[in-house]
């Protein structure tokens, strides 16, 4: 029995090496309906041919934190009753952040996965994280009165939160194999969120996550044999 599991870890291992595998890398745009933001982002990928046409592929990306135009604004109460005055009204800005994760198949058109200009496309499934961090001015609207240490928001506000989904999706794109020097390619990724939880009041209110993303990537894709 030990010589069969050994026999058979050495046969794996021995395909793993030797599989054909890609390695890439790039940059992308994440445009949320409806939200107005398209916060910039940088991603890693692996993909596994399956055949000449046909192959796996995950990914992993983050998207720098964007932050909203508007200025808000924050009821906070004093921790102690002598604290005079009791209450101010603090200005804040909403930042939030995106890190994702997809993986899918991809099926290759009019050349194969690894030769020329070819097309390609499949089916998607993604998880993502949008996090939500306050951030409050030094000083209440007047520029009179410092917060810190001496108030709370009153209604309990977090400062940070997040809310995690998955979704749903396609995918097509281009791409155009160098001979020995690799593949350069550009996709485009529409996604529909099927499920999202936040975990409080502060991620829920995110104003950069939306159900419906538009993922537009460009990058080099290293072939290792």
């Amino acid at each position: 029995m030990k010589a069969l599991l050994v026999l058979s870890l050495v046969v794996l291992l021995n395909c793993i090496t030797f599989a054909q595998m890609s390695l890439s890398g790039g940059t992308g745009i994440m445009n949320g309906v409806g939200t107005g933001y398209k916060p910039l982002g940088f991603h890693l990928g692996l993909e596994l041919p399956r055949s000449s046409d046909l192959t796996f592929y995950v990914r992993a990306a983050a998207f720098l934190p964007s932050a909203a135009a508007d200025t808000n604004y924050a009821n906070m109460t004093a921790i102690s009753l002598t604290t005079v005055p009791y209450t101010l009204s603090v200005p804040y800005q909403n930042r939030s952040s995106t890190y994702y994760f997809e993986g899918g198949t991809r099926t290759y058109m009019i050349n194969d996965y690894d030769n020329g200009f070819g097309l390609y496309g499949g089916s998607v499934v993604g998880f993502g994280i949008n996090t939500t961090r306050l951030k409050y001015d030094q000083f209440d609207y007047t520029n009179t009165y410092e917060w810190e240490g001496k108030y709370l928001p009153s209604n309990g506000t977090e400062t940070k939160g997040s809310i995690y989904y998955v979704a749903l999706g396609i995918q097509g794109g281009m791409k155009y194999t160098i001979p020995i020097r690799g593949t350069l390619y550009f996709d485009v990724t529409g996604t529909y969120s099927v499920l999202n939880i936040a975990n409080n009041n502060t991620g829920g209110a995110s104003p950069t996550y939306s159900r419906l993303n538009f993922l537009f990537n460009l990058g080099y894709r290293r072939d290792l044999y």
